[in-house]
Protein backbone atom coordinates (compact mmCIF):
# COMPACT_ATOMS: atom_id res chain seq x y z
CA UNK A 1 0.00 0.00 0.00
CA UNK A 2 1.38 3.43 -1.10
CA UNK A 3 0.37 6.83 0.14
CA UNK A 4 1.91 9.63 -1.86
CA UNK A 5 4.16 12.44 -0.15
CA UNK A 6 2.40 14.69 -1.92
CA UNK A 7 -1.37 13.43 -0.51
CA UNK A 8 0.57 13.79 2.93
CA UNK A 9 1.53 17.63 2.30
CA UNK A 10 -2.15 18.05 1.24
CA UNK A 11 -3.34 16.60 4.49
CA UNK A 12 -0.73 19.37 6.29
CA UNK A 13 -1.55 22.06 4.38
CA UNK A 14 -5.35 21.47 4.65
CA UNK A 15 -5.30 21.00 8.33
CA UNK A 16 -2.62 24.14 9.75
CA UNK A 17 -3.89 26.93 6.80
CA UNK A 18 -6.97 28.62 6.37
CA UNK A 19 -8.54 29.92 3.30
CA UNK A 20 -6.79 33.61 2.47
CA UNK A 21 -9.23 36.35 3.68
CA UNK A 22 -10.92 33.82 6.26
CA UNK A 23 -11.18 34.32 10.10
CA UNK A 24 -11.38 31.08 11.08
CA UNK A 25 -7.98 30.15 13.65
CA UNK A 26 -6.55 26.57 12.51
CA UNK A 27 -3.99 25.14 15.58
CA UNK A 28 -0.96 22.92 14.35
CA UNK A 29 -1.80 19.03 14.36
CA UNK A 30 -0.20 17.38 17.31
CA UNK A 31 3.04 15.47 17.18
CA UNK A 32 1.93 11.97 17.26
CA UNK A 33 0.21 12.90 14.27
CA UNK A 34 1.59 15.95 11.72
CA UNK A 35 -0.13 14.25 8.68
CA UNK A 36 -3.53 13.97 10.10
CA UNK A 37 -3.44 10.53 9.23
CA UNK A 38 -6.45 7.90 10.53
CA UNK A 39 -4.97 5.76 12.36
CA UNK A 40 -8.09 3.24 12.44
CA UNK A 41 -6.89 2.04 8.78
CA UNK A 42 -5.01 -0.72 9.50
CA UNK A 43 -5.72 -2.51 6.37
CA UNK A 44 -1.97 -3.23 5.74
CA UNK A 45 -1.26 -4.96 8.34
CA UNK A 46 -0.47 -8.62 7.95
CA UNK A 47 0.21 -10.29 11.05
CA UNK A 48 -3.10 -11.44 13.43
CA UNK A 49 -1.40 -13.13 16.71
CA UNK A 50 0.01 -11.90 19.77
CA UNK A 51 2.73 -9.36 20.69
CA UNK A 52 5.27 -8.60 23.44
CA UNK A 53 6.43 -5.21 23.77
CA UNK A 54 9.64 -5.97 25.30
CA UNK A 55 10.93 -2.18 25.96
CA UNK A 56 8.47 0.40 27.47
CA UNK A 57 8.13 2.35 30.48
CA UNK A 58 4.39 2.59 32.16
CA UNK A 59 4.74 4.56 35.26
CA UNK A 60 1.76 6.11 37.81
CA UNK A 61 1.92 9.54 36.70
CA UNK A 62 1.62 12.95 38.75
CA UNK A 63 -0.63 16.41 37.92
CA UNK A 64 2.92 17.97 38.79
CA UNK A 65 5.16 15.51 36.53
CA UNK A 66 8.03 17.53 34.15
CA UNK A 67 5.79 17.91 30.74
CA UNK A 68 8.69 16.75 29.12
CA UNK A 69 10.88 15.01 31.33
CA UNK A 70 11.20 12.15 33.07
CA UNK A 71 8.40 11.42 35.93
CA UNK A 72 9.27 12.39 39.80
CA UNK A 73 7.92 8.76 41.26
CA UNK A 74 7.30 10.63 44.73
CA UNK A 75 4.58 12.48 46.15
CA UNK A 76 0.88 12.69 46.16
CA UNK A 77 -1.31 12.30 43.16
CA UNK A 78 -0.26 9.37 41.60
CA UNK A 79 -2.68 7.92 39.19
CA UNK A 80 -2.63 4.92 36.86
CA UNK A 81 -5.11 7.02 34.21
CA UNK A 82 -2.57 6.55 31.98
CA UNK A 83 -0.91 3.17 32.13
CA UNK A 84 -4.79 1.98 31.93
CA UNK A 85 -5.01 4.28 28.80
CA UNK A 86 -1.84 3.02 27.24
CA UNK A 87 -2.02 -0.90 27.86
CA UNK A 88 -5.78 -0.60 26.51
CA UNK A 89 -4.59 0.43 23.04
CA UNK A 90 -1.85 -1.68 23.36
CA UNK A 91 -4.47 -4.75 23.41
CA UNK A 92 -5.87 -2.86 20.73
CA UNK A 93 -2.94 -3.67 18.04
CA UNK A 94 -1.97 -7.23 19.65
CA UNK A 95 0.04 -6.78 22.45
CA UNK A 96 -0.62 -9.12 25.44
CA UNK A 97 2.61 -8.19 27.30
CA UNK A 98 4.28 -5.40 28.41
CA UNK A 99 7.42 -5.21 29.65
CA UNK A 100 8.26 -1.97 31.86
CA UNK A 101 10.81 0.17 33.34
CA UNK A 102 9.43 1.97 36.21
CA UNK A 103 10.19 2.97 39.97
CA UNK A 104 10.56 0.61 42.33
CA UNK A 105 7.31 2.03 44.22
CA UNK A 106 5.21 1.51 41.15
CA UNK A 107 5.47 -2.04 41.00
CA UNK A 108 3.08 -3.53 43.45
CA UNK A 109 0.42 -1.16 42.42
CA UNK A 110 0.91 -1.59 38.55
CA UNK A 111 1.00 -5.51 39.26
CA UNK A 112 -2.04 -5.70 41.06
CA UNK A 113 -3.79 -4.10 39.14
CA UNK A 114 -2.21 -5.10 35.36
CA UNK A 115 -1.09 -8.97 36.76
CA UNK A 116 0.41 -10.84 34.22
CA UNK A 117 -0.07 -8.35 31.70
CA UNK A 118 2.90 -6.38 32.87
CA UNK A 119 6.51 -7.89 33.91
CA UNK A 120 9.17 -5.51 34.92
CA UNK A 121 12.62 -4.24 33.86
CA UNK A 122 14.83 -2.47 36.50
CA UNK A 123 17.41 -0.16 35.78
CA UNK A 124 20.45 -0.54 37.84
CA UNK A 125 21.75 3.55 37.16
CA UNK A 126 23.35 6.02 39.40
CA UNK A 127 21.42 9.61 40.17
CA UNK A 128 25.09 10.94 40.24
CA UNK A 129 28.73 10.54 39.81
CA UNK A 130 29.61 10.37 43.77
CA UNK A 131 26.85 8.05 44.69
CA UNK A 132 27.91 5.06 46.54
CA UNK A 133 27.94 1.68 45.06
CA UNK A 134 25.96 0.21 48.18
CA UNK A 135 22.82 2.36 47.25
CA UNK A 136 22.82 1.05 43.61
CA UNK A 137 23.00 -2.49 45.18
CA UNK A 138 20.40 -1.46 47.49
CA UNK A 139 17.66 -0.39 44.58
CA UNK A 140 18.51 -3.73 43.00
CA UNK A 141 18.06 -6.30 46.23
CA UNK A 142 14.91 -4.34 46.39
CA UNK A 143 13.47 -4.82 43.08
CA UNK A 144 15.15 -8.10 42.80
CA UNK A 145 12.64 -9.13 45.73
CA UNK A 146 10.08 -7.77 43.86
CA UNK A 147 10.42 -10.00 41.18
CA UNK A 148 12.15 -8.18 38.17
CA UNK A 149 12.43 -10.05 35.07
CA UNK A 150 15.62 -8.02 33.23
CA UNK A 151 18.02 -5.74 34.57
CA UNK A 152 18.46 -2.65 32.41
CA UNK A 153 22.00 -0.64 31.95
CA UNK A 154 21.94 2.55 30.26
CA UNK A 155 24.63 3.96 29.00
CA UNK A 156 24.21 6.35 26.26
CA UNK A 157 26.92 9.15 26.20
CA UNK A 158 24.95 11.99 27.97
CA UNK A 159 25.11 9.72 30.91
CA UNK A 160 29.31 9.66 31.44
CA UNK A 161 29.24 12.59 33.73
CA UNK A 162 27.62 9.99 36.26
CA UNK A 163 29.79 7.64 35.23
CA UNK A 164 27.22 5.10 33.59
CA UNK A 165 30.01 3.13 31.36
CA UNK A 166 28.62 -0.35 30.68
CA UNK A 167 31.35 -1.97 31.94
CA UNK A 168 32.30 0.11 34.98
CA UNK A 169 32.61 -1.68 37.80
CA UNK A 170 29.83 -1.75 40.01
CA UNK A 171 27.83 -2.47 37.08
CA UNK A 172 29.48 -6.05 36.33
CA UNK A 173 28.82 -6.74 40.58
CA UNK A 174 25.07 -5.65 39.54
CA UNK A 175 25.16 -8.05 36.89
CA UNK A 176 26.57 -10.81 39.30
CA UNK A 177 23.89 -10.00 41.71
CA UNK A 178 21.12 -10.25 39.27
CA UNK A 179 22.15 -13.48 37.84
CA UNK A 180 22.69 -15.43 41.51
CA UNK A 181 19.05 -14.03 42.04
CA UNK A 182 17.81 -16.01 38.78
CA UNK A 183 18.08 -12.43 36.35
CA UNK A 184 19.37 -14.16 32.83
CA UNK A 185 18.43 -11.25 31.09
CA UNK A 186 20.21 -7.60 30.87
CA UNK A 187 18.77 -4.87 28.67
CA UNK A 188 21.76 -2.38 27.64
CA UNK A 189 21.15 1.24 26.37
CA UNK A 190 24.82 2.17 24.29
CA UNK A 191 25.16 4.57 21.57
CA UNK A 192 22.33 7.68 20.05
CA UNK A 193 21.64 8.25 16.46
CA UNK A 194 24.55 9.20 14.31
CA UNK A 195 22.87 12.64 13.91
CA UNK A 196 23.43 13.10 17.80
CA UNK A 197 27.11 12.63 17.25
CA UNK A 198 27.46 15.41 14.94
CA UNK A 199 25.26 17.91 16.98
CA UNK A 200 25.03 17.06 20.97
CA UNK A 201 28.19 14.70 20.91
CA UNK A 202 30.10 16.31 18.71
CA UNK A 203 32.42 16.58 21.48
CA UNK A 204 34.44 13.77 21.11
CA UNK A 205 36.49 14.07 24.03
CA UNK A 206 33.72 14.11 26.49
CA UNK A 207 31.24 12.00 24.92
CA UNK A 208 33.39 9.95 22.75
CA UNK A 209 32.85 8.50 19.12
CA UNK A 210 30.05 6.05 18.12
CA UNK A 211 32.42 3.21 17.85
CA UNK A 212 34.21 4.03 21.17
CA UNK A 213 30.61 3.53 22.60
CA UNK A 214 30.64 -0.16 21.64
CA UNK A 215 33.75 -1.10 22.77
CA UNK A 216 32.41 -1.57 26.89
CA UNK A 217 29.58 -3.69 25.54
CA UNK A 218 31.57 -6.50 24.00
CA UNK A 219 33.68 -6.34 27.24
CA UNK A 220 30.70 -7.30 28.97
CA UNK A 221 29.33 -9.75 26.02
CA UNK A 222 32.63 -11.84 27.40
CA UNK A 223 32.74 -11.56 30.85
CA UNK A 224 28.83 -12.75 30.79
CA UNK A 225 28.28 -15.35 27.83
CA UNK A 226 26.03 -16.96 29.90
CA UNK A 227 23.72 -13.73 30.10
CA UNK A 228 21.14 -12.81 27.58
CA UNK A 229 22.04 -9.25 26.33
CA UNK A 230 19.16 -7.12 24.69
CA UNK A 231 20.73 -4.26 22.60
CA UNK A 232 17.92 -1.65 22.75
CA UNK A 233 17.24 0.89 19.88
CA UNK A 234 18.39 -1.98 17.63
CA UNK A 235 21.48 -1.92 19.51
CA UNK A 236 21.73 1.72 18.99
CA UNK A 237 23.19 1.93 15.61
CA UNK A 238 20.15 1.06 12.61
CA UNK A 239 22.05 3.42 10.61
CA UNK A 240 24.96 0.45 10.47
CA UNK A 241 23.25 -2.81 9.31
CA UNK A 242 26.92 -4.60 8.98
CA UNK A 243 28.06 -3.19 12.21
CA UNK A 244 24.76 -4.91 13.70
CA UNK A 245 25.47 -8.44 11.38
CA UNK A 246 29.16 -8.43 13.32
CA UNK A 247 27.93 -8.29 16.40
CA UNK A 248 25.13 -10.66 16.37
CA UNK A 249 27.41 -13.18 14.80
CA UNK A 250 29.92 -12.75 16.76
CA UNK A 251 27.81 -12.79 20.13
CA UNK A 252 25.34 -15.78 19.51
CA UNK A 253 23.61 -14.39 23.21
CA UNK A 254 22.97 -10.61 21.72
CA UNK A 255 19.73 -9.41 20.84
CA UNK A 256 18.55 -6.45 19.25
CA UNK A 257 15.00 -4.55 19.92
CA UNK A 258 12.86 -2.60 18.16
CA UNK A 259 12.45 0.44 20.20
CA UNK A 260 12.84 4.12 19.64
CA UNK A 261 10.02 4.67 16.86
CA UNK A 262 10.95 7.93 15.60
CA UNK A 263 14.71 6.94 15.13
CA UNK A 264 13.70 3.81 13.84
CA UNK A 265 11.55 5.04 11.20
CA UNK A 266 13.57 7.55 10.01
CA UNK A 267 16.81 5.73 9.91
CA UNK A 268 15.59 2.34 8.92
CA UNK A 269 13.21 3.17 6.38
CA UNK A 270 16.29 4.49 4.35
CA UNK A 271 17.95 1.34 4.20
CA UNK A 272 14.93 -1.60 4.60
CA UNK A 273 17.04 -3.98 2.62
CA UNK A 274 20.08 -4.02 4.61
CA UNK A 275 17.73 -3.82 7.34
CA UNK A 276 15.49 -7.07 6.32
CA UNK A 277 18.59 -8.80 4.79
CA UNK A 278 19.58 -8.74 8.79
CA UNK A 279 16.42 -9.86 10.35
CA UNK A 280 16.10 -12.49 7.95
CA UNK A 281 19.74 -13.56 8.51
CA UNK A 282 18.88 -13.94 11.95
CA UNK A 283 14.96 -13.95 12.82
CA UNK A 284 15.67 -15.69 16.45
CA UNK A 285 17.70 -12.21 17.72
CA UNK A 286 15.13 -9.07 17.27
CA UNK A 287 12.29 -8.26 19.64
CA UNK A 288 9.35 -6.15 18.92
CA UNK A 289 9.89 -2.72 21.69
CA UNK A 290 8.49 0.78 21.74
CA UNK A 291 9.86 2.50 24.51
CA UNK A 292 6.70 4.61 24.74
CA UNK A 293 6.63 6.12 28.18
CA UNK A 294 3.34 7.25 30.23
CA UNK A 295 3.16 10.92 30.71
CA UNK A 296 0.62 12.78 32.78
CA UNK A 297 -2.22 14.03 30.27
CA UNK A 298 -1.37 12.11 27.41
CA UNK A 299 -4.24 11.60 24.95
CA UNK A 300 -5.01 7.88 24.11
CA UNK A 301 -3.59 8.78 20.21
CA UNK A 302 -0.13 9.70 21.55
CA UNK A 303 0.38 6.03 21.98
CA UNK A 304 -1.78 4.51 19.03
CA UNK A 305 0.81 6.64 16.69
CA UNK A 306 3.51 4.84 18.31
CA UNK A 307 2.18 1.53 18.36
CA UNK A 308 0.88 2.18 14.51
CA UNK A 309 4.19 3.09 13.53
CA UNK A 310 6.14 -0.02 14.37
CA UNK A 311 4.04 -1.97 13.09
CA UNK A 312 3.77 -0.78 9.86
CA UNK A 313 7.11 -0.21 9.90
CA UNK A 314 7.91 -3.87 10.18
CA UNK A 315 5.10 -5.74 8.76
CA UNK A 316 4.47 -3.85 5.81
CA UNK A 317 5.10 -2.34 2.75
CA UNK A 318 3.62 0.88 3.21
CA UNK A 319 5.10 3.73 2.50
CA UNK A 320 4.51 7.27 3.22
CA UNK A 321 5.40 10.56 5.25
CA UNK A 322 6.11 9.78 8.70
CA UNK A 323 2.62 11.18 11.34
CA UNK A 324 4.86 11.61 13.93
CA UNK A 325 7.11 14.95 14.50
CA UNK A 326 10.66 14.26 14.37
CA UNK A 327 12.98 17.26 15.54
CA UNK A 328 16.03 14.86 14.64
CA UNK A 329 15.45 15.15 10.52
CA UNK A 330 16.75 17.73 8.38
CA UNK A 331 14.79 17.65 5.04
CA UNK A 332 17.42 17.37 2.31
CA UNK A 333 17.80 19.77 -0.77
CA UNK A 334 14.69 19.14 -2.59
CA UNK A 335 13.56 16.43 -0.37
CA UNK A 336 10.66 15.66 1.38
CA UNK A 337 10.12 18.03 4.51
CA UNK A 338 9.18 14.99 7.10
CA UNK A 339 11.27 11.20 7.01
CA UNK A 340 9.52 9.25 4.78
CA UNK A 341 7.88 5.96 6.69
CA UNK A 342 8.81 2.54 4.11
CA UNK A 343 7.89 -0.44 5.24
CA UNK A 344 10.41 -3.65 5.70
CA UNK A 345 7.71 -6.11 4.81
CA UNK A 346 9.33 -8.66 6.65
CA UNK A 347 7.84 -12.93 5.90
CA UNK A 348 4.81 -13.68 8.27
CA UNK A 349 7.07 -16.12 9.78
CA UNK A 350 9.49 -14.19 11.26
CA UNK A 351 6.83 -11.60 12.52
CA UNK A 352 5.59 -14.86 14.85
CA UNK A 353 9.35 -14.75 16.10
CA UNK A 354 10.29 -10.93 16.46
CA UNK A 355 6.39 -9.88 17.68
CA UNK A 356 6.27 -13.26 19.81
CA UNK A 357 8.50 -16.32 20.22
CA UNK A 358 11.94 -14.54 20.81
CA UNK A 359 10.90 -12.57 23.61
CA UNK A 360 8.69 -15.61 24.75
CA UNK A 361 11.43 -17.90 25.06
CA UNK A 362 13.29 -15.45 26.65
CA UNK A 363 11.19 -14.20 28.95
CA UNK A 364 10.50 -18.04 30.20
CA UNK A 365 14.16 -18.32 31.42
CA UNK A 366 15.01 -15.26 33.63
CA UNK A 367 13.26 -15.00 36.88
CA UNK A 368 13.99 -13.68 40.11
CA UNK A 369 12.57 -14.73 43.39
Amino acid sequence: MVVGLALGDRIRRKARFAKPGSSRITMPLPEHNVTGIDYSDRAHFAYHGQIIDIHAHVLRTRPDDPPHGPAKGVGPGASMEQAEIMLAEAERFGIVQTVTMCFPDDVEPLRARFGDRLLFNTMVNKQKLDEPDDEVFRRLERCLELGTSIIKFWSAPRGRDRGLFVDAPWRIEAAKRARAAGVRIIMVHVGDPDVWFRTTYADAAKYGTKPEQYIGLERMLELFPDMLWIGAHMGGDSEHPEHLAALLEKYPHFHLDTSATKWQVREVSQRTHGIRELICRFPDRFLFGTDLVTRHGFVAEHYVSRYWCQRTLWESTWEGPSPIADPDWTPPAEGPALPVLRGVGLPADMLGQVYYGNARRMLGSSTST
